[in-house]
């Protein structure tokens, strides 16, 4: 038998190994690192002799016909309740890779720290589920709950072939109000974070159409790049003076509207463009309503373009009527934050005193995690880990001290 240190090395090397990018950001998905996953679990049904273990597959395509596998195992120990741990297997681009260390693609251990794309987000929750595993047949304990692993994709693109498709088409048959879900998809360096609650999130594109002419006679259109500037500038002042309250359990503690992708439709620097689309990222504390974020953008826009001419020096007179400033919202996502004295909240916090001999706190963020989708139909769930908070950066990297105490953590619970 390996040692759990050297067990823990070569299962996150292995999924380091495998792309799985999400195709939303070009890259080739989750299917070979599925099949991996699926490989090990038969792997440890074989080598523990496990009876009353299931492989279900809820496998779907997508627009680009490329398969988006998800899968759950379940461990049957004839309990009646289940604890239930859901991971994701898609990872996001590796951005620029002047700022990478290594290659992200190839493990890295150096003083017993992995280094690679995907080790903390969200292998840690891969890795953590296995060795529970380990933990429980090595240890022969009789558990206190069934156990579900869950491996989703999509997660990095809003889940909507991953858990979100879970929830919406096969939730009576995988879900149970009475039983304790964790999500390990977030965590500090000293593991005592519990997070119960995330903002609302709205990703909404603006369409910002004026008229293109060329850049030296500015007279002759109506320059859409000017125009976003100035209604960016603008909406993002109003929504942030007007939603401002102070909530602190969250970190940060306030709403967030924040712009952050402009894009306009000429390549050439003598041309006035005619249209751009103006992106923002809407992270609202739970005590607002969306509904009122969105009429407050509904006004501003009529109230921008009657008078947008005070932001131009010249412009076509003719068009003066033909400005239009529409929007498509990318994504909603609600959930109602779970009770800090929900059952699932209150063992891991027993848990981590126990196993990590620390003071745990609950918390809310601004990140998703998909315990969005389990926790608007009424599901308490805990979104919980230990990490060095490197996800989504170059040089992404996590202790395997700090992997094998999630185990510990989830053992402790199921014992």
């Amino acid at each position: 038998m390996k040692s759990i240190f050297d067990e823990t090395v070569d299962i996150s090397s292995n999924l380091i190994k495998i792309n799985s990018v999400n195709p939303s950001f070009e890259g080739p998905g989750e299917e070979e690192k599925t099949k991996y996953i699926k490989n090990k679990l038969e792997e440890y049904v074989k080598k523990y002799g496990i009876d009353n273990f299931q492989i279900l597959n809820y496998n779907i395509k997508d627009e680009n016909n490329i398969l988006r596998p998800n899968i759950v195992s379940k461990f049957n120990f004839s309990k009646d309740k289940t604890l239930t741990i859901i991971s994701h297997t898609d990872v996001v681009p590796i951005g620029d890779i002047g700022l990478w260390d290594t290659d992200p693609f190839e493990p890295i251990i150096s003083d017993n720290v992995i280094y690679g794309r995907g080790c903390e987000d969200n292998h840690k929750g891969i890795v953590s589920s296995f060795l529970l595993l380990k933990m429980i047949f090595e240890e022969q304990i009789d558990p206190k709950y069934n156990l579900n692993l869950i491996f989703v994709s999509d997660e990095e693109n809003g889940s909507k072939y991953g858990l979100s498709y879970l929830v919406d088409n096969f939730e009576k048959e995988l879900f149970n109000k009475d039983d304790l879900i964790i999500v390990p998809d977030f965590g500090v360096f000293d593991g005592n974070l519990i997070e119960i609650a995330e903002k609302k999130i709205m990703w909404i594109k603006f369409k910002i159409k004026g008229k293109q002419c060329h850049g030296s006679t500015p007279e002759n259109g109506l320059n859409a790049d000017v125009l976003a500037f100035k209604f960016g500038e603008g909406l993002y002042c109003k929504l942030y003076k007007k939603y401002n309250n102070i909530n602190s359990i969250f970190t940060p503690p306030f709403s967030t509207f924040e712009p952050t992708m402009l894009k306009n439709n000429v390549e050439n620097t003598n041309t006035i463009p005619g249209y751009v689309e103006l992106n923002f990222d809407c992270r609202i504390l739970p005590e607002y309503d969306i509904n009122d974020v969105l009429a407050d953008i509904d006004e501003y826009i009529k109230l921008f373009k009657n008078e947008f001419e005070k932001y131009l020096f010249h412009y076509d007179l003719k068009e003066k009527d033909n400005l239009e400033i529409t929007y498509d919202i990318l994504k909603i996502e609600t959930s109602t934050p779970t009770k800090p004295e929900s059952k699932i909240v209150t063992k891991l916090e027993s848990a981590i005193k126990t196993v990590l001999k620390k003071e745990p706190k609950v918390c809310g963020m601004g990140g998703g995690t998909v315990a969005a989708f389990l926790r608007e139909k009424g599901y308490p769930v805990a979104v919980w880990g230990i990490g060095y908070e490197t996800a989504h950066q170059p040089n992404e990297h996590i202790k395997v001290e700090q992997l094998i105490d999630m185990a510990k953590v989830y053992l402790d619970i199921m014992k």
